[in-house]
């Protein structure tokens, strides 16, 4: 495999977030969105997750340098965004996790402007993503759609490859085409991963057609971007995590698709878990992948930043779970191994959060749907059924080995 992302565009704006970490702009910024996080959460913070805060802030910022090194409408580049921590290429590049990003996907953003015309081209190398989408977003937060087009709805090549379209709309009506508005920011590429050994993110490249009539923007104003933004989206993810954590305990909301309203993926189903977990507690949560393209359960922290997916067992996707005879996943989410195939480890914590996602779902396919049953660790023998796939400590090291290989594959 050649990945994608390792491209001179990534590099250069990886070089570019690590130019602005020092920046005393950055610094402050950093301690008064910890300052805020803190006071807006006060004591509902549990006592596990007090540790988390600064971290978690940090990641928070680092998210938006480089949402503000992709932010160049007038010379494009994708930079990947939302990853942990990573080494590649003989360079540290800090972790931009946040807001219940999303274990299986491959973030990418590239600066858009209204009145100017783009054109995108892509390839599909070795296995195509379960799915991609490509989301004209107008804020920062990247929680206002302004459209998005799917790859099983583009026109593609015999090879693989496209071509994408980006303009005002004044010309005349094309395939592959998203128009723009006034305040378009970015153009958001998500490509959901369902097998991590096997799928690769779209090799993708942007340019921007006529005179750009600018220079690049320097490294000061990626770090004014950054910092006036990410302050300025703070209350929006604040009220993202309140969201999952103003449910009750041990409980998941019905599935329900939002189209856009309140922030995601328009084309996606959602069910939203909270849960409170004694150390024998288990919690089995059941789904009917529906035939989607895309189906998927992660936990995050109280915080709301993934739960270091890239270290422990703390997502599954339908694809590397074990699917019961009837055809439904049922997972056990618990802070010690139950032994069982479909753990959702949760580091030990006591509070986390799940987000069940299902992506490209089939107009004939069923409904929708998912439960939540709070068990123990000693009673899933009888509480499960008598087909579900149970695992001992080698088949659990080697569970883990792969899943760490093949994430491997994303820094590589």
């Amino acid at each position: 495999m050649t990945n994608p992302i390792a491209n001179p565009g990534q590099f250069a704006a990886e070089a570019d977030v690590r130019a602005m970490l020092h920046d005393p702009r950055i610094v402050a910024a950093r301690a008064q969105i910890e300052m805020l996080f803190a006071r807006g959460y006060g004591d509902r913070i549990p006592t596990e997750s007090r540790p988390l805060l600064a971290a978690f802030c940090e990641e928070y910022l680092n998210n938006w340098l480089f949402k503000a090194a992709a932010s160049d409408a007038r010379h494009p580049r994708f930079v990947r965004d939302f990853m942990p921590a990573y080494r590649w290429h003989g360079n540290d590049v800090p972790g931009a996790r946040t807001g219940g990003d999303n274990p299986d996907n491959c973030y990418r953003l590239a600066g858009i402007e209204h009145g100017t015309h783009y054109r995108v081209t892509g390839r599909i190398r070795d296995a195509k993503p379960a799915n991609t989408s490509f989301t004209l977003t107008a804020n920062y937060g990247t929680s206002q759609t302004i459209q998005t087009i799917e790859d099983h709805e583009l026109d593609l090549a015999d090879d693989g490859s496209f071509e994408l379209w980006i303009d005002d709309g004044a010309d005349e009506a094309r395939q592959n085409r998203l128009v723009t508005r006034p305040g378009v920011k970015f153009l958001f590429v998500r490509d959901s991963i369902m097998d991590w050994a096997v799928e690769t993110p779209l090799e993708l490249a942007i340019e921007r057609l006529g005179d750009a009539k600018s220079a690049p923007i320097a490294v000061d104003e990626m770090a004014a971007r950054a910092t006036q933004h990410a302050l300025g989206d703070l209350y929006l993810y604040f009220w993202f995590q309140n969201v999952w954590s103003g449910l009750t305990p041990n409980s998941i909301t019905a599935p329900q698709a939002f189209r856009g309203a309140g922030g995601g993926l328009v084309t996606q189903g959602i069910s939203n878990g909270s849960y409170r977990l004694g150390p024998d507690d288990a919690a089995i949560l059941e789904y009917d992948p529906a035939g989607a393209g895309y189906a998927a359960v992660q936990l995050t922290e109280w915080l709301y930043r993934s739960r270091d997916y890239h270290r422990i067992q703390s997502s599954l996707t339908a694809a590397q779970s074990a699917i019961d005879r009837d055809g439904r996943i049922r997972l056990v989410i618990a802070r010690r191994d139950p032994g069982v195939w479909n753990w959702l480890d949760t580091g030990g914590h006591e509070h986390v959060f799940s987000i069940l996602r299902w992506q490209r779902m089939r107009a004939d396919g069923p409904p929708l749907s998912s439960s939540l049953r709070l068990t123990t660790i000693d009673r899933l023998k009888s509480d499960l059924p008598a087909d579900t796939r149970w695992v001992d400590s080698n088949e659990r090291q080697a569970q883990l080995e792969a899943r760490l290989a093949a994430y491997a594959r994303r820094v590589c």
